[in-house]
């Protein structure tokens, strides 16, 4: 009996096996779309984790990773969802692991009942989208955004007329946008957000084709060009099913104030932030969209009061105002937004206490959830009022005039997620209770107050945070050891704490991604596991660090190590991702190695200050990024590559103070972008070229100064039209003084490069790795400029040696002391308006002081001294009301010092030492009879030969005048004529006679 049970069950389970076999078989995925599956995988790399490893032949494909299949028995593929599940902006690392790329078969085209196609987040290197896409006639959803794709967008997309979602974000498209995509009926979602990669010209011809979305609900057109898009409000106004409208970013040409009649009153999400043409009121239409929830007004610039009418906006949960011109006090009727959850109201010049801002939103203040009322002039303390806010996610009260302490009250908070009180002036102890019940806070910033941080060394948060600032708050003098158990911490600023401390082991564990402990007292050594870290940027410019550069990280972009103490050789690895590379005031020795031409995403080399010798590299290649380059003030030798020619992206050349020698190679015209190059205090040679005049045209400082350089100087100099330093002193120039030195600009208008900012550079854009908005925000006081990096040039103005940086912008200055020039002072050079400084000592100048000179009325700095100048001071001199320096010492000047307001200011006698002939105040000698000699500085005002040649024509011709006045009076009246030589031989004969006695007289007594 046992038996036939055993073999009846294995009869129905082999019928069961059968019959299940064929339910797979009729239900797996149709062979046709598998092959074309498979032909599309052949042409895709599919990323280091292999995302399309399962689309395996043995397998059915509707199992595949985003394949889905009707489920009826038709197995018909209907959605191809391979999207990257990581994000490029905020998971790059995973993004780029996962991302698909290489070309996109047209086998798809076997897909005929696709109706969702989704290739977001990869990588597809700017190729243009197939137009073969627009034969999926049955596609509802294609979704290509952040995916790089390139091109035009393709005008068949017009075809889809059952799409109903079409999302093209985060391209790089080149043209404008078709207007064919207005024959897309069905479409409810419309995304071209930064779909363009040019946005400086129009992305958009105009907006007509919108107005034929009959069916459009979300339209994000942000970040495009819409320059033409002249009538697009009536455009919108014609959208009945708008909900969404994100046109933020767009240069937008205007924005009417008012409409005859408001049709998208169902608006719930309005942004139309950072459009900056806009420059009007607020529009009275806005107070009509009583549905709307979310409304982005920032950075527009509005200007005027805001209404009493916002009050219409009941259904307000976020109200963002922030950096517009908006003028007053917020109406009272602001209290009416009772579903009020979220405002910014950052950069308005918003004052008084805030207790009364906060007693004006009365209840709808306690459900708030997110609050920005940073840069603002608020004033008051935080206790009292700020605990009242259980809800509160977000606070930003940065950058006002907040005293007092903060609250223990804070702790409450217990849903605060965001906490920045930056830049006010807050004081008084944080201690852990502070933080007690805040197991929510991610991002905490404190810098820029006079704060105590006290904890425990064996506290454990309650939190983890992704960003800490703390910079300029007192947090040592040990280094936090609270720190080592936040897992999740990106970004921390711990810049001027009073760390004095050696750096603990497992800080190298911790996922940083950006870190600055500069100007600490920290001491040690770089660990040399540095290699296996995160960090991007990592700085710790100004501390007591020591020894040699360890092996740096691959992903490291930032890396300022300046003002320490590290010592040893350069490294010959350093990583390719590294942009800049600040190592200046320290101990470095050896050689630059010849690896460091290969870093072709270097934008900033400052490796100043060190113990460097050898040559330069000779390796430099055509492409190279750099653009800043800093040598100075080191030991290194030989002349100037011709290969330094290739870095035609730089623009600053810093070779000062080393042993260079040889003449200025010819290459380096090439580097037309330059806007500063020092070359000064080395040992060049042969004559300035001509053609750092004709060439290099962005040229503002220019230092050759303490050089072997010598004939005359170029006047082609003069074509650099920025140029507003130009330091030659010290050489063994030659010649006179170009005329055309009074043509220069730069020097005359207070004109600027508008390619470059003069004193700083701008972080790069190949630096994407990082949310830099963010780390400008929370390092902006940590480092130069906000991650820009700062020229700086070493100048003698005064007689004392200056370094200039932030300020070198201002500074306008011409230094030709020290050389071998002769000839007169050029009197053009009294157009130099905006001229401080006005350097030509030690040369071997004649003539007049100029009187043009006084037209230099911004000059601060005059020193003229030990030339040949003769003739007297200019009395104009006393209309320079700035001048604070003045030397005329050791020259040939005469006659009286003039007086005047500032020149009586300058009464050191000093000034005029050295000229025997002056006399006056300040010095000793008085002028004869207390009357000024002769000062005939007329006929010099031009300070040239040119008035010797007027005075002797002059000379002449009163000669002239004078001899044939009397000659051809005595010619034509004879009377007159025989009377005057009458006399004239009288005269002689009683000379004779005179002369004839007393000689006869003296002969007959001494005979």
């Amino acid at each position: 009996m046992a038996i036939h049970y055993h073999l009846l069950l294995l009869h129905l389970i082999l019928i069961l096996s059968i019959i299940s076999i064929q339910t797979l078989a009729a239900y797996a995925c149709i062979a046709v779309e598998r092959e074309a599956l498979l032909t599309f995988k052949a042409g895709i790399s599919d990323g280091i984790r292999h995302s399309l490893s399962s689309w395996d032949e043995s397998q059915d494909c509707c199992r595949w990773r985003g394949v889905v299949c009707d489920n009826t028995t038709t197995r018909n593929i209907l959605e191809l969802n391979l999207g990257n599940p990581f994000d490029w902006y905020s998971q790059r690392i995973n993004w780029t692991d996962y991302a698909l790329s290489g070309e996109i078969n047209p086998s798809l085209l076997a897909l005929n009942h696709l109706s969702r196609l989704d290739l977001s987040n990869n990588n597809f290197f700017r190729v243009s989208i197939p137009e073969f896409i627009a034969s999926f006639h049955n596609l509802t959803y294609l979704n290509l955004s952040n995916s790089e794709f390139g091109g035009k967008i393709p005008r068949q997309f017009g075809n889809l007329s059952k799409l109903h979602s079409l999302d093209l974000s985060g391209s790089v498209f080149i043209g404008t946008i078709p207007p064919h995509l207005g024959n897309l009926s069905s479409l409810r979602y419309l995304s071209l957000n930064w779909a363009f990669n040019d946005t400086s010209i129009p992305n958009a011809d105009n907006l007509e084709w919108v107005s034929q979305l009959a069916s459009l609900e979300y339209l994000d057109l942000g970040s495009i060009n819409l320059t033409n898009a002249i009538d697009w409000l009536h455009i919108i106004n014609k959208l009945q099913s708008i909900k969404v409208l994100l046109l933020s970013y767009t240069s937008l040409p205007s924005i009417p104030n008012s409409l005859s009649y408001v049709n998208f009153t169902g608006l719930t999400t309005l942004d139309l932030s950072d459009n900056w043409q806009f420059n009007t009121t607020l529009p009275h239409w806005l107070w009509n969209l009583t549905d709307l929830s979310y409304l982005n007004l920032r950075d527009c610039p509005f200007h005027g009061k805001i209404p009493n009418a916002l009050s219409n906006l009941t259904s307000l949960t976020y109200l963002d105002l922030g950096y517009n011109n908006l003028e007053g006090p917020l109406p009272r009727s602001i209290e009416k937004l009772c579903n009020l959850r979220g405002i910014d109201l950052s950069y308005l010049g918003i004052g008084g206490d805030i207790r009364e801002l906060v007693g004006m939103l009365g209840y709808t203040w306690n459900n708030m959830e997110e609050i920005n009322l940073s840069s603002n002039n608020l004033q008051g303390n935080l206790s009292n009022w700020l605990e009242q806010m259980p809800n509160l996610k977000h606070l930003d009260l940065s950058n006002n005039s907040l005293i007092g302490p903060v609250p223990l009250g804070i702790a409450s908070l217990q849903n605060l997620n965001f906490l920045d009180l930056s830049s006010n002036s807050l004081h008084g102890v944080v201690s852990e209770a502070h933080f007690a019940n805040l197991t929510k806070l991610n991002h905490l910033q404190l810098s820029s107050n006079s704060l105590i941080i006290s904890v425990g060394r064996s506290w454990i948060p309650p939190f983890q945070l992704t960003v800490l600032a703390l910079g300029s708050c007192q947090v040592g003098p040990q280094f936090p050891a609270w720190l080592r158990w936040q897992r999740q911490i990106n970004y921390v600023n711990l810049y001027n704490t009073s760390i004095t401390s050696t750096l603990p082991h497992w800080l190298w564990n911790l996922p940083i991604q950006v870190l600055d402990l500069s100007y600490n007292q920290i001491s040690g050594r770089l660990p040399a596991y540095l290699k296996s870290t995160k960090f991007q940027i990592l700085t710790l410019k100004s501390n007591n660090l020591e020894g040699p550069l360890p092996p740096l990280p691959d992903g490291l972009e930032w890396l300022d190590l300046s003002n320490n103490f590290i010592s040893g050789p350069l490294s010959k690895l350093l990583p390719t991702s590294i942009s800049y590379l600040l190592l200046s005031n320290n101990s470095i020795s050896g050689s630059i190695p010849s690896s460091i031409c290969e870093l072709t995403n270097m934008w900033v080399l400052d490796l100043s200050a060190n113990h460097l010798s050898g040559e330069l590299p000779r390796c430099w290649l055509q492409g190279s990024s750099l653009g800043l380059m800093d040598l100075s003030n080191n030991n290194i030798t030989g002349e100037i590559p011709p290969s330094m020619g290739s870095l035609t992206s730089l623009q600053s050349l810093d070779l000062n103070s080393n042993n260079l020698d040889g003449e200025l190679p010819s290459e380096l015209q090439h580097c037309k972008n330059l806007v500063l190059l020092n070359l000064g205090n080395n040992k060049f040679s042969g004559k300035i070229p001509a053609w750092i005049g004709e060439r290099l045209q962005n040229l503002v400082y220019l230092k050759l100064a303490s050089n072997m350089l010598d004939g005359n100087i170029p006047p082609q100099l003069a074509q650099l039209v920025f140029l507003q330093v130009l330091d030659l002193s010290d050489n063994k120039l030659s010649g006179s003084i170009p005329r055309s030195f009074g043509n220069f600009t730069g020097m005359i208008y207070s004109v600027s490069n508008s390619t470059y900012h003069h004193s700083e550079f701008a972080i790069p854009s190949m630096l994407w790795n990082i949310d830099y908005a963010l780390v400008e925000q929370v390092f902006s006081r940590a480092i130069v400029g906000s991650f820009s990096y700062a020229y700086k040039l070493d100048l003698v103005i005064k007689r004392n040696s200056y370094t200039y940086s932030k300020i070198l912008n201002l500074l306008r200055t011409m230094d030709l002391s020290g050389n071998n020039l002769s000839g007169v002072i050029p009197g053009e050079i009294g157009a130099l308006r905006h001229l401080i400084n006005l350097n030509f000592s030690g040369n071997h100048l004649v003539g007049m002081i100029p009187d043009k000179i006084g037209d230099m009325l911004s000059l601060e700095s005059l020193d003229l001294s030990s030339n040949n100048l003769s003739n007297g001071i200019p009395q104009s001199l006393s209309k320079l009301t700035f001048l604070e320096y003045l030397n005329l010492s050791y020259n040939n000047l005469s006659g009286r010092i003039p007086s005047g307001s500032q020149l009586d200011r300058l009464d050191d006698p000093s000034i005029y030492i050295g000229n025997a002939y002056l006399c006056g105040r300040p010095t000793s000698k008085n002028c004869s009879g207390d009357t000024a000699a002769p000062n005939s500085t007329s006929n010099y005002a031009n300070g040239s030969e040119t008035s010797m040649w007027w005075l002797y024509l002059g000379m002449g011709v009163g000669f002239v005048a004078g001899f044939w006045g009397v000659y051809a009076v005595l010619l034509f009246h004879t009377t007159w004529r025989c009377a005057y030589f009458r006399m004239i031989d009288n005269f002689v004969d009683n000379i004779y006679v005179t002369v004839a006695v007393r000689m006869n007289r003296i002969k007959n007594k001494y005979g």
